[in-house]
């Protein structure tokens, strides 16, 4: 009896182990976590991420907060093609309340970074690429030209960051994708593991140690996460993408042209003036002297005022011209940082003090390159930190697209979308050029924005609206029946419940459907289906009748 209890003992202990090996296998298979997580940095050639951020708190600023302290009101707002509106220097210095302390410490914390934290991670900490790699890992061949996309998921917006692989894949494109889970409880396992594979993707979360420390520091959030996104990912170049910004078309070839490889950091225009405080500049050390060095259309109407030419660029001072266009200052327009293209190795100082100005953004520096204006955020610490570094970047010359519809309710044109250009052929205005992403960001495709304004896609009478149609002549499809497809598949569980009658699969082996792999679409299944029922599958199948692209489905 009691050689029959050890045998089945043995059995047990047996059975148990292999129970575990399965599992760690199962688990390495499909990590959700970043392969070069903090706990390595016992191996040849990894740097950990914690290496950037170590004395990083010595350079913090402990003075008056910059956001929202306006001596009377925030910076006007105007587009970057505004005839009327003078950014002159002495406007833009009197919108924000900056004592003399507080820009004292700015100025030394800002200088403070740039000649001693990164010359110690470049030079002693021996930091090559913004990431963990060095010349010394096994790895690093491997990594060398390596590229990829970037997303931020997590929560909702792994949900966002689903349709935007949908598309990525339906343009043909097979580059990798790795989406970032900002914190652990962002993390739908079963999404991660069982999903993202299946569109040669993957999701990267940091180890929970450096987490917490990164949020008991530094309290990271938001926009913040642009940088650990990047700085996590496991590719060179790094195509970034907004979890509402969509690839027109496959994008890769912009890695291999010449503009991208001769600049390493492609960025897209906004739509807004650019409102930069000048006490930015003596912050960052750049000297502007008062030489004009570009014209602007403020000065052209000024000119056709007087019934006079323009005047030569030396004549201007700062009282009569736009601060932003003297020698050395960020040019007009601002960035859009939905999107992004970057060489992680030749821009490593760039996107080290872009990380800086974005760790002490949302007090001190998102204000001073805004100063309140619209979208303000991360969107000018790309081009400003590359202006800084004296390293190359190219913003696309071609502004964007409006895209949207007449309306026939508001009798205007009501704007869902900017399609942003090709930059390479995208050169004047005024000529036509091919779009290539699409930022939907009114509305952004969550379950309950469409159905809650389904004037967005339905007018006053009952009828049916294509919101992205302008866009249709220049991509070669339609654009508003490919993404529906993908959102009503994955959220509506009545097509496949009506599916299971032909093919026997039932719904919760269902890989379509979303509900059964975040909690974001389960959490509200009941209140989907009359979304579904009501609004999102009479417009699909609107959309799938009277479109005139009948291969929009089909991948590229």
């Amino acid at each position: 009896m009691k050689h029959l209890l050890t045998k089945k003992s043995v059995i047990v202990k047996i059975a148990l182990v292999a129970f575990v090996l399965v599992f760690l296998a199962h688990q390495l298979t499909y990590s959700p976590y970043n392969p070069y997580d903090f706990f390595q940095n016992g191996r040849k050639g990894i740097i950990p991420i914690k290496a950037f951020f170590d004395g990083l708190e010595k350079y913090a600023v402990h003075g008056d907060r910059l956001k929202g302290n306006y001596i009377n009101e925030k910076v006007h707002d105007a587009p970057s093609k505004d005839r009327e509106f003078l950014y002159s220097k002495e406007y833009l210095e009197g919108i924000l309340n900056i004592k003399d302390e507080t820009f004292q410490k700015l100025k030394e914390s800002h200088h403070g970074f740039v000649n001693e934290h990164m010359p110690h991670l470049l030079d002693t900490v021996g930091v090559a690429t913004f990431g963990e790699l060095t010349p010394k890992s096994d790895k690093w061949e491997s990594y060398r030209n390596s590229a990829g996309y970037v997303l931020i998921g997590g929560g909702k917006y792994s949900w966002l960051a689903y349709l935007v692989v949908k598309q990525i894949r339906m343009t043909g494109s097979t580059l990798p994708v790795e989406v970032f889970i900002p914190t652990k409880s962002d993390l739908d396992a079963r999404f991660c593991n069982e999903i993202m594979p299946k569109y040669n993707a993957r999701c990267n979360m940091l180890d929970s140690s450096l987490l917490e420390y990164l949020s008991l520091k530094f309290n990271l959030s938001g926009y913040q996460y642009k940088m650990l996104a990047i700085m996590a990912s496991s590719f060179e170049n790094v195509i970034y993408l907004d979890s509402d910004l969509y690839p027109l078309k496959n994008v890769e070839y912009l890695l291999t042209s010449d503009l991208y490889k001769e600049k390493g950091l492609l960025i897209w225009p906004d739509y807004w003036s650019r409102t930069t405080n000048p006490k930015y500049y003596e912050i960052a050390g750049l000297h502007v002297p008062e030489k004009k060095v570009r014209y602007s259309q403020y000065d052209r109407a000024q000119a056709e005022k007087k019934g006079e030419g323009l005047r030569d660029l030396k004549d201007y001072t700062f009282k009569d011209s736009n601060f932003h266009d003297f020698e050395n200052t960020l040019p007009n327009p601002t960035s859009e940082a939905g999107v992004m293209l970057v060489n992680k190795t030749s821009h490593v100082r760039t996107l080290l003090l872009a990380l800086y100005y974005n760790v002490y953004g949302p007090n001190f520096y998102y204000p001073l390159l805004t100063q309140g204006g619209a979208g303000e955020g991360d969107k000018e610490t790309f081009i400003a930190a590359a202006t800084v570094m004296q390293e190359p970047w190219f913003q696309t010359q071609k502004q964007f697209m409006w895209v949207g519809y007449h309306s026939e309710d508001t009798s205007k044109f009501e704007s869902k979308a900017l399609g942003h250009y090709d930059p390479i052929t995208a050169k004047d205005d005024d000529k036509p050029a091919p779009l290539i992403f699409s930022h939907c960001s009114y509305p952004k495709h969550w379950t309950d924005w469409m159905y809650n304004n389904n004037d967005l896609i339905y007018k006053t009478s009952g009828e049916h609206i294509r919101m992205y149609k302008g866009t249709y002549e220049n991509i070669g499809y339609d654009l508003d029946l490919r993404l529906l497809t993908a959102f009503t598949e994955a959220l509506c569980e009545d097509i496949w419940l009506e599916k299971e009658k032909e093919d026997n699969i039932p719904l919760d082996q269902r890989e379509e459907y979303m509900g059964n792999f975040l909690e974001y679409i389960n959490n509200d299944r009941e209140v989907n289906k009359k979304r579904c029922e009501e609004v999102y599958v009479p417009h699909l199948k609107w959309l799938q009748q009277t479109t005139q692209y009948p291969d929009t489905l089909k991948p590229e």
